[in-house]
């Protein structure tokens, strides 16, 4: 545990070397947070709900996923840059130590606009949903249940790396896509959709059910999330390793075994 709080105390440091350009970016993630909710306050000052949800109900939803999103991205940042990582031999350094390397490139590097998410997601919690402050601790735990999610889920993409080449774009997409439909509920979405969302796109653990968890205060969606976050966690680790026994090092190519 000391070894990952040295690492997120040294990522995290690093980010706000240039403390004005990290402020800037938390400024700016929340007004860009804020401008995409007027979306739906458009949407619903026309009508009164969408399949059942109320504007109470999305700023739910959409204050789990900036939450979930923000703390992925702020605490674990690597997670967006594995895949150059893999492609350029950038494991090779990671390697050599005693440790295991996934943690230490997640926590490679902290993106200080994921804070600026964080703090959106709290407004749209308590301003526009509506929730009580007693409901907080609940709700961030939703929230960083979805962020693991949200973390293993880009690691899997980054992995595909592993086995084939140029996929950091590849990853990038898939990971853009994934969190583009976190911020919507699964009600518009048909029976098989909403099913891909919950198993091999898992989006729907990012948000969707963390939501309805807290909204319905049901139990039973909790466990769903926590059992979800411990699945594609460990799922994540399985593909990583797997890779590994790809990856060769020396000259900072891949080697397709």
């Amino acid at each position: 545990m000391s070894y990952v709080i040295t690492l997120l105390r040294m990522s995290v440091g690093s980010a706000f070397v240039r403390p004005l350009a990290a402020s800037s970016a938390v400024v700016l993630m929340l007004a860009n947070n804020l401008l995409f909710f007027i979306t739906f306050v458009i949407y619903f000052g026309n009508f009164s709900s969408l399949r059942g949800w109320v504007r109470e109900d999305l700023a739910l939803l959409v204050g789990c996923t900036c939450w979930a999103f923000g703390l992925a991205v702020f605490l674990t940042g690597g997670i967006r840059d594995l895949a150059n990582m893999i492609a350029s031999g950038g494991l090779d350094g990671y390697l050599g130590r005693p440790r295991h390397p996934l943690p230490a490139l997640l926590l490679s590097q902290s993106i200080p606009a994921g804070l600026g998410d964080m703090v959106s997601g709290v407004l749209f919690w308590t301003v526009f949903a509506h929730r009580h402050l007693a409901e907080l601790p609940l709700l961030l735990l939703v929230g960083t249940l979805g962020a693991i999610v949200v973390g293993a889920s880009a690691t899997l993409f980054q992995c595909l790396a592993f086995w084939l080449s140029g996929a950091a774009v590849l990853a990038e997409e898939l990971f853009e896509m994934f969190m583009m439909v976190a911020y919507y509920p699964e009600n518009p979405f048909s029976f098989a959709v909403r099913l891909l969302l919950l198993t091999v796109f898992p989006a729907g653990f990012v948000a969707m059910l963390p939501a309805e968890a807290v909204r319905d205060a049901d139990p039973r969606k909790l466990v769903a999330c926590a059992a979800a976050a411990l699945v594609y966690a460990g799922l994540a680790w399985l593909v990583f390793e797997r890779g590994l026994r790809r990856y060769t090092s020396g000259s900072r190519i891949i080697e397709l075994r």
